[in-house]
């Protein structure tokens, strides 16, 4: 009876898991030099399992199971480098594998395989490697992730005790955090204790979270823990304020920014995907809800993790900021080489009539000392992370002020005290998030290192569109690339496409439109996520506001109006 409930939920997860798996017919080149090429060698497998219509297709992914647990994963061998892929990358993928071929793995295979997995994720509370930060419990994403990988395990084995430990894995899961890893009552998702991290970790959890409840829903082993309820919660508290136009902002994505196969758009289907999935399992009124997956209009504060959103029916607007709690970006494993003055007031607009800004090489091509929102000192900067993708790091700032405050009508402020990484820079930055604007404001901006500090009013990607329509005070500026101008007094300009900007009492603009090339591999070199060196063109317009050399006590204000027109601008300029 109990061997019938173990099949009729490995047949429950498999026919999920073809659907989701693109199944296609490759060519095997498997490469066992290191863990990660390891991890990749089974995802192989797993794409060939899904495809596997007959004996002989099944039969070579069985022979190339055996050669990789000959050479690469099996129960004596030495977990070096990156321990995810030991405990997690690789044992979920061969789980997979085992579940879609269960019918073809001879039984004393699945006991090497199914031993060789409990060696290094046994249960789904702690890390195996060790190390100083040793002994370890597991948190987060990687908790439910190995609370999914001890759960297959367990139905293949037949062992209905490790199914239950998984189960009762997940219980830690289901409880608000108030410092490191996990969820907090004001929506906020953090991983690696100081990383907003909803679009990437977060769903990676919520996948999994939503996974094992699909697995175990009717049997003995069902999740019944009311604290799930948080999860459920999380749908509209966490996700979808992040979510615009089915892309997952990259305010809360971290280094996986950088990931060339792993864009907005692709994490915001896998978002969607696992709200739909976990709607299976939760109550009829939270699912009657998500039925909409309607973006939430109005102001969000995120304080745990430092980011505010402010949706409004045509655009959305993201801050990324950072304190001594939260990091201003995530680097390691060869990921994020430039992701220096992302958490440094970084201004993401979404616009309905360009929802692919981001999307399109944004990443790949964008000036990474220009990002939008920022003052940043100029000084040139080294890669970050590189190395071996041997661990990650997060790089946290000394000040104490950043957040926001939701005032009257769904409208809000956000502040940050920032302090320059590795420079003299101080500055006082201010938003107010209004009807059908962003308005933002800098003072006591100062510094004494001898180098420029900017204020970078928008960097905005036109793709191949060069001759796009420039205004500033009513005048239509020549196209021309590479020509950087310096507009003095300006009072209002306006971006063809993209909205107007306003100045209160005039400031001198500078502009540079150019045609910038870059690749993915410049900013992710790691192991799994490696971009290709392929050249990437894109027409990038810049505004920026130049506060000289070591100010002492400047400032800036302006107005972003975010998909308005000429004349709108205008009006606007002449009100303020």
């Amino acid at each position: 009876m109990r061997e019938a409930m173990f099949e009729e939920l490995l047949v429950r997860y498999e026919q999920r898991l073809r659907r989701r798996t693109e199944a296609a017919a490759i060519q095997l080149d498997l490469d066992v030099s290191d863990e990660g090429h390891t991890t990749l060698s089974y995802a192989q497998l797993r794409t060939l399992a899904a495809a596997s219509a007959d004996d002989a297709s099944a039969a070579t992914v069985v022979e190339a199971l055996r050669f990789l647990h000959e050479n690469a994963f099996h129960p004596e061998a030495e977990e070096t480098g990156n321990w995810w892929h030991w405990e997690i990358g690789t044992p979920r993928i061969l789980l997979d594998i085992c579940v879609l071929l269960r019918a073809h793995i001879p039984d004393a295979d699945l006991k090497r395989y199914l031993a060789t997995v409990q060696r290094f994720c046994p249960d789904p509370d702690r890390r195996v490697k060790t190390g100083p930060w040793s002994p370890l419990t597991e948190t987060g994403a990687n908790r439910a992730d190995k609370a999914l990988i001890v759960a297959l395990a367990g139905l293949l084995a037949g062992d209905a005790d490790r199914v239950a430990l998984a189960r009762d894995g997940l219980s830690s899961l289901f409880s608000y955090v108030a410092s490191g890893d996990g969820f907090y009552e004001d929506g906020s998702f953090v991983q690696h204790d100081t990383v907003a991290y909803t679009g990437s970790y977060g769903v990676v959890l919520l996948t999994s979270v939503a996974e094992i409840l699909a697995l175990l829903r009717g049997s003995p082993w069902e999740v019944v823990d009311p604290g799930v309820s948080v999860v459920f919660d999380a749908v509209e508290k966490a996700f979808l304020p992040f979510l615009f136009e089915g892309r997952m902002m990259d305010a809360v994505r971290g280094r996986a920014i950088a990931r060339q196969h792993s864009r907005d758009l692709d994490i915001g289907a896998a978002t969607l995907d696992a709200i739909r999935l976990l709607a299976e399992s939760a109550p009829a009124s939270y699912a009657e809800r998500w039925a909409s997956l309607a973006r939430p209009e109005g102001f969000h504060v995120f304080g745990s993790m430092d980011r505010v959103v402010h949706h409004r029916p045509r655009w959305s607007a993201a801050l990324s900021l950072s304190s001594e709690r939260i990091a201003r970006y995530e680097c390691g494993n060869g990921e994020n080489l430039h992701g220096w003055y992302t958490g440094d007031g970084m201004l993401y607009i979404y616009d309905l009539a360009d929802p692919d800004h981001y999307t399109d090489e944004f990443w790949a091509t964008v000036d990474p000392y220009r990002l939008p929102g920022t003052t940043v000192d100029t000084r040139r900067r080294e890669d970050v992370g590189r190395g071996s993708g041997r661990g990650t790091g997060a790089i946290t700032a000394p000040n104490r002020i950043a957040g926001g405050t939701i005032v009257t009508g769904g409208f809000g402020t956000a502040d940050l005290d920032l302090h320059g990484e590795g420079s003299t820079l101080r500055a006082r930055k201010k938003w107010h998030f209004l009807d059908d604007a962003v308005m933002a404001l800098g003072t006591d901006i100062s510094a004494s290192d001898g180098r420029r500090i900017e204020t970078i009013v928008e960097n905005r990607n036109l793709r191949s569109d060069a001759g796009r329509r420039f205004v500033v005070d009513g005048v239509a500026q020549a196209p021309g690339l590479g020509v950087e101008r310096r507009h003095h007094g300006v009072q209002w300009a306006y971006l063809e496409g993209v909205g107007g900007y306003v100045f209160p009492g005039g400031a001198d603009l500078m502009s540079l439109r150019e045609e910038r090339v870059g690749t993915w591999h410049a900013i992710d070199v790691g192991v799994g996520t490696e971009g290709d060196d392929v050249e990437i063109r894109r027409i990038f317009h810049t505004l920026w506001l130049d506060h000289g050399v070591s100010p002492r006590r400047a400032g800036y204000m302006y107005v972003l109006l975010p998909g308005a027109s000429e004349e709108g601008t205008a009006r606007r300029a002449a009100q303020l």
